[in-house]
């Protein structure tokens, strides 16, 4: 939660209208109050996502579209490292690949519009931003992606990722 934290004060002492989205609601406000404290001029709100489940990433796209908020940046920073063991996201998909990057890419999809809503309504271009570790690096030691075979538990390992 450090970056998170780090990240949502930078841009609140900014100026900006902070929407932190978090699988934890409960934790997420904390980190909203705390912040108020030292910042209480602050726009921060929290709502909830789950990037282990597309339905709770429709969710959040409807229910941030439905508020009527602009959306300049967009910092999709939440993912999880590979498991111990091989794991399902709620949508029956290997959870890692799931959750890092069709959960983010999902939430981008349906918030694009909102982005170039706001782009042309102020004139300034947004960023979409897309944090990662280098994990990713590990897979060059395999040809590609074989995406036919994502849920394979066989081919799982989680020091070469999903590759």
């Amino acid at each position: 939660m450090v970056l998170e934290k780090g990240t949502t004060c930078v841009l609140a002492l900014c100026g900006f209208h902070v929407v932190m989205a978090v699988r934890n609601v409960a934790a997420g406000g904390k980190l909203k109050e705390e912040l108020l404290q030292k910042m209480p001029n602050a726009r921060i709100d929290v709502m909830e996502i789950d990037l282990n489940s597309m339905d709770s990433v429709r969710k959040f796209a409807s229910a941030y579209i439905s508020r009527g908020l602009p959306l300049n940046i967009l910092i999709n920073n939440a993912g999880i490292i590979p498991a111990t063991k091989f794991t399902f996201s709620k949508d029956n998909i290997e959870q890692v690949f799931a959750v890092n990057h069709l959960g983010q890419f999902l939430l981008t999809n349906l918030l694009l519009d909102t982005m170039k809503k706001t782009a042309r309504e102020s004139k300034i271009e947004g960023r979409i931003i897309n944090l990662s570790s280098d994990l990713h690096r590990r897979g060059l030691e395999k040809e590609r992606i074989i995406f036919y075979e994502i849920n394979d538990k066989k081919r799982y390992d989680q020091f070469i990722y999903f590759i």
